[in-house]
């Protein structure tokens, strides 16, 4: 608001008269932070409502639990597995969930979630009476590891029809490759990093035992770089070799990096697609909407 004033000298002086244009700003952004609130009160209420896909992604170290609305990840949590069932519980009260599904590396947990949710449709990836997406060659499918179907189905949905190698890199390196034609046919297993430090150490008299350090260069110094060399670089060419491998039969072919310890191989592996840490969820959620549909 301005208004005139005298001035020492007599004349007039335009001056900015601010305090109450910062009173009716101070109340308008109130109200605005109050509107927002309340929007966003209506939208968390909105999505409560809505059906949920209850996603859980039991690994070796961790545990992720994911709430889908359709295709859209609404939460997730990491979590120790001793603290599953409780967080469950707890996302049982405020959403609406309508399908589950579980993929474990260590034990199951179908008895305590059929409990919890006994009206739902509950589903892990060794059930038989699941769908999955693809035609699966693998000789010893019982033994086949949930997390490795649900990394090749993730693979499928993103890529349709094409040949894909999804490369995962956690406690294990596991590799999984699935045809144009939708015919998974296996892959192969290898240490993952901690595994490789843990047996060097391990397996001889005076090793040390390290942790991951990317050492640029080819010739150790030391035995601390000659190890940290040894794992990087026997990673780096392990999956370049298979690569290269698969390419000879597989002209045009996608490869699909993912895992937790994924990100020290940027730009190391050519023409490699780096997926995002909830490639394997993503997935899943698809496996869920795909049952839905048989």
């Amino acid at each position: 608001m301005w208004y005139h004033q005298e001035s020492n000298q007599g004349h007039k002086d335009f001056q900015s008269f601010a305090l109450p244009t910062e009173l009716w700003y101070q109340k308008a952004m109130a109200n605005i932070l109050i509107l927002n609130k309340a929007v966003f009160k209506c939208f968390c209420n909105f999505i409560k409502k809505c059906s949920m896909n209850l996603v859980i992604d039991i690994g070796n170290t961790s545990v992720k639990v994911y709430l889908f609305e359709k295709d859209q990840i609404v939460s997730k949590n990491l979590l120790n597995e001793e603290s599953l069932i409780n967080h469950v519980k707890s996302l049982s009260k405020d959403y609406n969930i309508k399908n589950i599904i579980c993929s474990t590396v260590s034990k199951s947990y179908k008895i305590q979630l059929a409990e919890l949710f006994a009206d739902i449709e509950y589903y892990e990836l060794s059930d038989k009476k699941l769908n999955i997406p693809f035609h699966n060659n693998y000789k010893t499918k019982n033994s086949l590891g949930q997390d490795r179907i649900g990394l090749v189905s993730a693979a499928f949905f993103k890529f349709p029809n094409e040949n894909s190698l999804v490369v995962d890199i956690g406690t294990c390196i596991t590799y999984d490759f699935i045809d144009s034609k939708n015919i998974y046919h296996g892959g192969a297993i290898s240490p993952g990093i901690n595994m490789r430090y843990n047996s060097l150490n391990k397996f001889t008299s005076n090793l040390p035992l390290l942790e991951f350090n990317n050492v640029e260069k080819m010739i150790g110094s030391s035995t601390d770089e000659s190890i940290h060399i040894g794992v990087y670089n026997g990673i780096i060419g392990e999956i370049n070799e298979y690569i290269n491998r698969l390419e000879e039969k597989y002209l045009k072919l996608n490869v699909i990096i993912t895992g937790g310890d994924s990100t020290f191989l940027l730009n190391k592996i050519k023409n490699a697609i780096f997926a995002d840490q909830d490639f394997l969820a993503i997935g899943l959620n698809n496996i869920l909407k795909y049952n839905e549909g048989h």
